[in-house]
């Protein structure tokens, strides 16, 4: 008897189970020998064996997930879930029987569905512990990998600053041996320009000196072509002239001015300064001793009254031959035949060093009488703080007697009455005469760089000391 789907029936109703498993193994030995040595091969769902895996792919994938998440199942039988489409009792007694041969199929096949839970349990838990193993191993492959990267950039890197620093070595050294060179080279050239300028300079000082000699020369031979006027007629002393008219003029002394004095041109231009102190004096302005008469020519330029009183009488009359009103006589006595505060002011460039102390003193004292309230007294001469001024100016000079320091000089002139109101340096010595401070190198040690700055201190000290200005003025006032 079978019943509406095909499904044959024991004479009670109940299913033929022997017969049921019978053709269920029917079905399995003929698909077994179907399928026999055809293994089919294992693979991977939507894997790419020969792709590349990243670190922590395999443990977080979606697979192992879904497997995570359903392998175990509730073995349970739901036999409500039987149910036929023919109604009344045919319905119900073909599900009856459905759910009499389910239960039967359940009872059986448990300890299979059982079994394979356990596997499946057990299959998953090791590809868990697989695939932590696979992520953990390639997790410490790639840190290895990346550690030796890291080597390899830091070697790779290394060796490139080492290059770099050799390179920047070389390079420095190559910088280092051309500045030398350029420096030694402008060192020569400007050794050579200091030479032709210094040779340059003394050509033309030999020219001017050259050409004041032979002006002085011109002029001297012309003198004595012609019978001596004598001393002039002026206001003042006369018995240091006196016999002018009957001696010879002595022209010795104009030749040393000329020889090294420097031009007519020169000491003009550097006596410039002193018209300034005497522009309101008011009065007339004595020069003592005024040499060949370029300061009488700057007063008479900016119309200034002066006079000046000179004792040779080679230099009186170059004065004179140039229109400028000059006194053949002694400074000192000159002053002495004068009235108290009658002058506007008194200069002597070049003039204290040739007096003997009491002529000096009694100078000042002359000045300090002589000269109305508020007069400028002047006096410029030779700075002996000066080494080269010394050797060069004051030893030439064999008429000088002896040198004066500003200080005392200043001194004396505050005993004599005078107020000091200004010392003034003048006729400063070139820089390139004087010693030349050492440069301090990028490549010195601090030591090294300190000695150096220590030596062109000492430089410094010395081109004071021995190159310092040439000559000073000191100005007073009458009181």
């Amino acid at each position: 008897m079978r019943d509406s789907e095909g499904q044959e029936l024991g004479c009670a109703g109940e299913p033929d189970v022997v017969a049921l498993m019978a053709e269920i193994r029917e079905r399995v030995k003929a698909d077994v020998e179907a399928n026999r040595g055809k293994p089919k091969p294992f693979k991977a769902c939507g894997v790419d064996v020969n792709a590349g895996r990243k670190a922590g792919e395999m443990l977080h994938s979606e697979d192992l997930r879904y497997l995570n998440s359903n392998y175990s199942f509730i073995p349970t039988l739901n036999l409500d879930a039987i149910t036929s489409h023919r109604l009344g009792i045919i319905g119900k007694g073909i599900v009856w029987v459905k759910r009499k041969v389910l239960a039967m199929v359940w009872e059986f096949l448990k300890g299979y569905f059982l079994a394979e839970r356990d596997f499946q349990i057990h299959m998953v838990r090791y590809l868990n512990d697989f695939t932590k193993y696979v992520d953990a191993r390639d997790g410490g492959n790639f840190w290895e990998l990346i550690r030796k990267i890291d080597v390899d950039i830091t070697n790779a890197i290394e060796r490139i600053e080492r290059i770099h620093d050799e390179q920047n070595g070389d390079l420095r050294n190559t910088e280092r041996r051309l500045s030398e060179a350029l420096v030694a080279a402008q060192k020569e050239l400007e050794a050579m320009l200091a030479r032709l300028d210094t040779d340059r300079a003394k050509h033309e000082d030999r020219l001017n000196t050259l050409e004041a000699v032979a002006h002085g020369l011109e002029g001297i031979v012309a003198r004595l072509g012609r019978p001596s006027t004598g001393a002039s007629p002026q206001s003042g002393p006369q018995s240091d002239a006196e016999g002018a008219s009957s001696n010879p003029i002595d022209y010795s002394y104009l030749l040393l001015e000329n020889r090294f004095r420097g031009s007519e041109q020169e000491i003009k231009q550097r006596l410039s300064i002193y018209p300034a102190y005497f522009k309101d004096a008011g009065k007339v302005v004595i020069d003592i001793g005024p040499g060949r008469g370029e300061l009488l020519e700057l007063f008479k330029e900016q119309g200034i009254l002066a006079r000046g009183v000179e004792l040779n009488a080679a230099m009186a009359e170059v004065c004179k031959e140039k229109g400028l009103e000059v006194v053949s006589a002694d400074g000192v006595a000159y002053l002495r035949g004068l009235e108290d505060r009658s002058l506007g002011g008194v200069v002597a460039v070049q003039v204290v060093e040739h007096l003997e102390r009491g002529a000096l003193e009694e100078l000042l004292s002359l000045c300090a009488r002589k000269v109305s309230s508020g007069g400028k007294v002047v006096f410029e001469t030779i700075n002996p703080r000066s080494l080269l001024a010394l050797s060069s100016n004051y030893f030439r000079d064999p008429t000088h007697v002896w040198p004066l320091h500003s200080d005392t000089m200043a001194y004396a002139m505050d005993l004599a009455g005078l107020k000091v109101i200004e010392v003034r340096e003048l006729s400063p010595v070139s820089q390139e005469a004087g010693l030349q401070p050492l440069p301090v190198e990028e490549f010195m040690t601090p030591r090294w760089a300190y000695a150096v700055e220590q030596l062109n201190r000492n430089f410094l000290q010395l081109n004071a000391l021995l190159y310092g200005f040439q000559d000073y003025c000191i100005v007073g006032e009458a009181l």
